[in-house]
């Protein structure tokens, strides 16, 4: 474990904001939890965990240790003719594994390219892009218990995965840190399910190409290169919306309103999803901008740091967003980031 004091946290957040932590704690490995020494700095102080610090904006100093997970590394547990169970810890690059994934010509994967951050923060936040959530994959969570001290495993079905949700986000927020994930993944034995291609414009994207863990891979990579910002170039953290989910007798008012809004089925009965960015993208909120802070470009869930912004000023446009679309359309604009 690798103590710092009074860090500035400009490169270890990719909404790129310059605030300062009292302390950070780098754990390397495993054996860092057995340190002596963990327990006064998880007591006597608040603490956060971060891996790349892309679901985050930071509006202050934190006055407290920021916990930086960079224990990487894999290791395959079981592997059979149909998949391979793999253990992977949470610092690993989750991009990074990914491609070992499709280098290891692995389904399930591919639609959650080029996402910033690690494999560790994955669970908590049921990560999701393009039509697929993590939570099809993850067997089991491995935790240190910041109570009990002592390392545990947190089963699929105990990590009360939800739309952007987890046990991790509620019940043991703060009460767990995640040291390593565990997932099954199927080997492509020559086709695809259809729901890897439900999103809009991966039909289109592939172009009669042949359906492999690879081909999809790049397709999404490509999709993601031309609509999102690379946090190198601009401070963000991807999309800082969740989608609403709402009532059938709730989307048929607001198709008076956006005729052509689309919708989505969810895996609750008379509850759809609906896409922010097109209601959005109708009240003018794409490529907006105010000072260094705005919408990006091509896609107005996406709120960018296109200079040196602060906290506040990022987080005073997110509710001016949130409060043209909440009186647009009568519902809550829920950010998919967490604030501090």
């Amino acid at each position: 474990m690798r103590i710092q004091k009074d860090v500035s946290l400009a490169k270890l957040n990719t909404f790129g904001v310059d605030v300062n932590a009292t302390s950070v704690l780098t754990f390397e490995n495993g054996d860092d939890f057995s340190n002596t020494n963990i327990g006064g700095y998880l007591k006597a102080k608040s603490f956060l965990i971060l891996g790349r610090g892309s679901n985050i904006l930071f509006t202050k100093d934190y006055p407290g240790n920021i916990i930086l997970m960079k224990n990487s590394g894999k290791e395959i547990l079981h592997e059979d003719q149909d998949s391979v169970t793999v253990k992977v810890n949470a610092g690993h690059n989750w991009d990074k594994f990914v491609k070992w994934s499709i280098d290891n010509n692995l389904v399930g994967l591919h639609n959650l390219a080029l996402i910033p951050g690690t494999c560790g923060a994955t669970p908590i936040q049921n990560v999701g892009a393009y039509g697929v959530e993590v939570k099809e994959y993850i067997t089991e969570v491995e935790i240190f218990n910041t109570e009990s001290f002592g390392k545990e495993i947190v089963t699929n079905s105990k990590c009360k995965f939800g739309y952007r949700d987890s046990i991790f986000k509620n019940e043991l927020k703060e009460k767990a840190i995640v040291t390593s994930v565990t997932f099954k993944l199927k080997k492509f034995k020559g086709d695809i399910d259809e729901k890897y291609l439900k999103y809009s414009g991966i039909k289109e994207a592939l172009d009669g190409k042949d359906l492999t863990p690879r081909t999809l891979y790049e397709c999404i990579v490509n999709i993601r290169n031309e609509k999102l910002p690379k946090v190198e170039e601009y401070g963000s953290c991807g999309s800082t919306f969740k989608n609403p989910e709402i009532s059938i007798s709730e989307y048929e008012r607001l198709l008076l309103k956006f005729p052509q809004l689309p919708k989505f089925d969810t895996d609750r009965e008379g509850i759809v999803k609906i896409p922010a960015a097109h209601i959005l993208e109708k009240l003018g909120w794409k490529n907006k901008r105010s000072g260094d802070v705005g919408t990006w470009i091509y896609h107005p869930l996406i709120v960018t740091n296109y200079g040196h912004a602060s906290g506040e000023e990022i987080l005073s446009f997110i509710k001016d967003l949130q409060s043209d679309f909440k009186s647009e359309t009568n519902l809550d604009l829920e950010c998919e980031i967490n604030i501090i």
